[in-house]
């Protein structure tokens, strides 16, 4: 469990922690124990029975520190005391909350990574904003939690300090105290699981209202597209309302077991002034001390109920972090390789086949082609042929079930997963923008890319003219998924990023099948530029886009129906490149 090994860590600082706490107590109760002799010179009262323990104690101290016994200087060193419970209080808060923030460092930036590392079967099937939750909400309860186990184990030290004085002034009424204080604590425990409830509750309505707004965001345009804002709102307001309840709820159990302490703490001091006031013992300073020790006791046994209460309403958020993190590590991507990436003959694909969980049908089977250094191919079919699952084996995304895929005849499972990645460029049909300039984006966060290749690699993309007629022109920022751009303007930002990482093999997948003719001429055009100097493979459903290829592959099915030049393709009334190309003739007539 990553709580239990986090405590284990730092549980030299937790204890540290615990020792700054006796201490802190410790100089509290010497404070205290200036009070009776002090109560003794303003009332004028001898020091008798329970209380010469403690005159006994400051004669001590006066007597270790070469002092007078007087007014002024045990009033100046009762306060030094206290002062001195001050400082190693805060030092202990501030240990603490160090602590705290270590953790929630240390468990946010391992989640992250490990999300990252894990393979594409899993992330596929997160949901928007989740991981987000898990790191904002969850890692910092946990955070939460140690620093709560920190205060408790102060207040602890705190309570059992001020017990061991009061019992040295009167046996009978602390544990009298100290059974009431046990016996809120039995009757408050229902409320504890009650606690724990709401707090799940919540946990689960967070992370799905968290989910509803980053969803709606993404999707805004289409959104307001379909004027569905009011069924949105409607939805948003379920989710918030549902946190209002269990915020209400966990706030007015949370108020009931604090106010309680108070009448009860007074309920016993008055019982203990009846039973004490009657004994022929009673003195005045005595009481009034035990009075105090008592109040703090008891404000020590509230806070520590409060604590626990705490501990528990976050437990909730712990629990999902460690199930998140269990599952996570369990899809870790598999990285074998240990290879270096060389292309200088061809990729072959042997033999693929692929099927996705839970599906009937194989989404590959027996796929069978070579692609040679510097040529380009087309790959063409229907809608759910097995394309873009292709593409996702090609960037080891996927793992095929059977078959294998080599570059000059060695298997890319052998080759270091982040070299082969490096030397794949990949441009989607969606593609990705950060909220940032053109020239991050196109950097996209390796920064070995220098700024003349990111100017050339913007030249051969045909799109330099472009960015020098904006304003800021490297310097523009995108938006959002770069909204601000058009859908060829960012395909274009998206194909110089590849280009200026020098890939070694292209991938065009459906990059023009939402852009303008214009733009996918553009595009076009840095495409034929590339062939004999890159190996491109570009999935297209437009024909324009891949009729300048080398040879062209038709997927149907999960299978490969048929490949070739396409001037050959073309002319055979049979083929799928020829029906599909002729489709609109068909329609007309």
């Amino acid at each position: 469990m990553v709580f239990k090994r986090a405590y284990w860590q730092y549980r030299w600082r937790i204890l540290v922690t615990t020792l700054l706490g006796f201490v802190s107590s410790l100089l509290g109760g010497l404070g205290i124990s200036m009070l009776i002799p002090l109560f003794a010179f303003v009332t004028q009262q001898n020091s008798t029975g329970t209380s010469n323990v403690f005159y006994q104690l400051v004669a001590k101290i006066f007597s270790f520190l070469h002092l007078s016994y007087n007014l002024p200087i045990l009033l100046v060193l009762m306060v030094s005391f206290f002062i001195g419970k001050a400082v190693i209080t805060i030092l202990t808060i501030h240990l603490s909350d160090k602590i705290s923030a270590q953790y929630d460092r240390n468990i946010s930036s391992m989640l992250f990574k490990k999300t990252l590392e894990a393979d594409w079967t899993f992330l596929m099937n997160q949901r928007v904003g989740y991981l987000d939750r898990v790191i904002s909400n969850d890692v910092a309860a946990g955070s939460n939690i140690l620093r709560a186990i920190s205060e408790l184990m102060l207040r602890v030290a705190s309570l059992i300090t001020y017990a061991a004085i009061a019992f040295k002034l009167s046996v009978s009424i602390t544990l009298m105290s100290l059974v009431g204080g046990a016996l809120i604590l039995v009757v408050l425990k229902p409320l504890f699981f009650k606690t724990r409830k709401l707090a799940k509750h919540a946990n689960l309505t967070g992370k799905k209202l968290g989910h509803l707004i980053n969803e709606s965001l993404i999707g805004i345009k289409t959104i307001k597209a379909f004027a569905v804002e009011p069924s949105l709102v409607k939805r948003g307001y379920f989710y918030f309302e549902e946190l209002r309840k269990a915020r209400i709820k966990t706030s007015l159990i949370s108020s009931f077991q604090g106010t309680l302490f108070e009448p009860v703490s007074l309920l016993f001091i008055s019982i203990i002034f009846a039973y004490s006031f009657k004994s022929p013992d009673f003195n005045i300073a005595s009481f009034a001390v035990i009075i105090y020790l008592i109040q703090k006791m008891y404000s020590y046994i509230q806070g520590i109920q409060g604590k626990l209460d705490g501990i528990n309403s976050l437990f909730t958020y712990l629990e999902t972090m460690l199930s998140y993190q269990k599952e996570v590590q369990q899809y870790k991507e598999n990285t074998p390789g240990t290879e270096p990436f060389k292309f200088e003959q061809e990729i072959s694909i042997q033999d693929v086949g692929f099927a996705y969980p839970n599906m009937e049908s194989n989404t590959l089977s027996d796929i069978n082609f070579t692609i040679q250094k510097g040529e380009m191919i087309g790959i063409i079919g229907p809608s759910g042929a097995g394309k873009t699952t292709l593409v996702d084996i090609f960037l080891q995304l996927l793992k095929p079930q059977s078959g294998v895929v080599k570059i000059d005849e060695v298997d890319i499972n052998s080759i270091k997963l982040d070299a082969w990645r490096k030397n794949i460029g990949y441009v989607s049909q969606d593609v990705f923008l950060l909220n940032d300039t053109i020239e991050a984006n196109i950097r996209f966060y390796d920064e070995s890319i220098s700024r003349e290749s990111i100017e050339n690699a913007s030249k051969m993309a045909n799109i330099y003219d472009f960015i020098q007629g904006l304003p800021n022109k490297f310097e523009t920022q995108v938006g959002e998924r770069g909204i601000k751009l058009s859908g060829g303007q960012r395909q274009r930002i998206a194909l110089a990023r590849v280009l200026a990482k020098k890939s070694s093999v292209l991938i065009l997948d459906e990059a023009t099948s939402s852009i303008d003719n214009e733009s996918e001429a553009l595009i076009q055009k840095s495409i034929n530029n590339l062939k004999g100097k890159v190996t491109v493979l570009v999935i297209a459903h437009r024909l324009t886009t891949v009729m300048s290829s080398d040879r062209i592959i038709v997927i149907d099915n999960g299978k490969l129906i048929e490949s070739g030049a396409p001037s050959e393709l073309i002319k055979n009334q049979d083929s799928y490149l020829y029906k599909s190309y002729h489709i609109k003739d068909k329609e007309i007539a």
